[in-house]
């Protein structure tokens, strides 16, 4: 009974650290089967101790404490000090419901919170109901819109200063938990001093979560002022652009009677050549003025084409767009203008690390059935990570940049549409999913 007992929390231990790690702060599980077999290997290396040696003998116990990191380690990727800054949070961030359940079975039972942890039983329910907490939590943090993205993109630092915050919450409830115990023999005494302490750790707890809250508002503010600006100056680029454009129009029809003129006199004087010529002047004068733009039947995306394809001719990229987004489609301008300048600017990022020659962009817009396709085409360097977009970044500034992607998600999610990518032959596609309404 004890022994199976012992394996029960053994495996309710890992489950929850799992849950944590992989489930409430997103990490990443490995695919590589080696490194799940190894740390399978571990994990019933771990249980066979218990049946050998015992549970409570210090060889078990210090097995226990290191190698369930390094069978956390084994089974998730990414940065080897990220992950273990975020299992310490998440080990520590799990006395949390450890000690509201504690709270709760205290009252109920009448029985000290000291006595009840040292019931296996106890510890079993609690480990189940502490899984379920967990589950539950998940279910709802994924409904959250772009709740992974801002969980893979919150630095380090956040998780060290809840570890911190965590810790100062445990140290405070054992220090006075022994002097509880003795100043307060009733058990009803007992339970008001526990929910105390529950709502004092609470405090610590919420002040580390607290932190990365506010500074992910601030800097999401930031970036979405960022966008703000940039959307007010692609406006007034397009605006410029033409209104010269019209400007230029006006000139060219203002002095259109004397070239038709001139292009009368040549062909009165058979002088066919220089006809040709003088024509090909007007057409070089009307390029070099007369700015060419692309319209998708959207003036607000006109203006994103527009400014990315200053980028692009400058970059020598072959630029190609069709297609027309339906008049009727009701998204924000602000989301339009997100989505575009986003997917164009990243592929335009991208043909700048390939050869002149692999260099293009095509944009493709089209309606199937009751559906809209965007689809975006690039080269790209090398194959992409699929499962990371929007959790990195190749570029120094890490801080500020590594958006691009996760700005598109949210716009998504935002709009109930569905983002598909894919890599082949060295290509890049990006391909967004709109249902519109009948």
């Amino acid at each position: 009974m004890i022994l199976m007992q012992n394996l029960i929390l053994e495996f309710i231990y890992l489950l929850e650290q799992m849950l944590m790690v992989c489930g409430i702060c997103c990490v990443p599980i490995k695919r590589d089967k080696k490194f799940l077999v190894f740390g399978g290997i571990l994990f019933a290396g771990l249980c066979m101790l218990d049946i050998w040696i015992g549970y409570d003998n210090m060889l078990v116990l210090t097995y226990r404490v290191y190698v369930p990191p390094v069978i956390v380690m084994l089974w998730t990727k990414g940065k080897i000090f990220r992950r273990l800054i975020i299992y310490i949070c998440s080990m520590m961030y799990l006395h949390l419901p450890y000690l509201c359940i504690d709270f709760l079975f205290s009252g109920i039972l009448k029985v000290p919170v000291t006595v009840l942890r040292e019931n296996a039983n106890y510890k079993i329910v609690r480990g189940l109901l502490t899984c379920l907490i967990l589950v539950i939590f998940l279910y709802k943090s994924k409904k959250i819109l772009g709740y992974e993205e801002i969980i893979r993109s919150l630095p380090s630092k956040y998780f060290f200063i809840g570890c911190i915050c965590s810790f100062s919450a445990s140290y405070i409830e054992h220090y006075f938990e022994d002097i509880i115990c003795m100043v307060y023999g009733k058990a009803v005494r007992m339970f008001f001093v526990t929910g105390c302490m529950v709502v004092m750790n609470g405090m610590f707890y919420t002040l580390g979560i607290g932190v990365a809250v506010l500074d992910l508002l601030r800097r999401r503010y930031k970036e979405e002022s960022n966008l703000k600006d940039q959307y007010l100056q692609i406006t007034k680029e397009y605006a410029q652009t033409v209104k010269d454009n019209a400007r230029e129009t006006r000139k060219m029809r203002h002095d259109l009677q004397a070239h038709i003129g001139s292009m009368r006199y040549y062909m009165d004087q058979q002088e066919y050549q220089k006809a040709k010529d003088y024509l090909l002047s007007i057409g070089e004068h009307m390029a070099q003025t007369v700015r060419k733009t692309m319209s998708v039947n959207h003036e607000i995306v006109d203006a994103v084409l527009l400014e990315q394809q200053v980028r692009a001719e400058h970059l020598q990229i072959v630029w190609r767009v069709e297609g027309l987004l339906p008049a009727d489609w009701e998204i924000a301008d602000f989301d339009l203008c997100t989505l575009f300048s986003n997917l164009l600017a990243n592929s335009v990022e991208a043909c700048e690390k390939v050869p002149l020659e692999r260099r293009f962009i095509h944009l493709e817009i089209r309606i199937l059935g009751n559906n809209l396709v965007i689809e975006l085409e690039n080269p790209t360097e090398s194959k992409k990570r699929i499962e990371n977009l929007g959790s990195v970044t190749s570029k120094k500034d890490v801080h500020n940049h590594g958006y691009g992607i996760s700005n598109i998600k949210m716009v998504v999610e935002r709009n109930f549409g569905e983002i598909y990518f894919s890599h082949t032959d060295d290509v890049f596609t990006v391909r967004v999913l709109f249902q519109l309404r009948n």
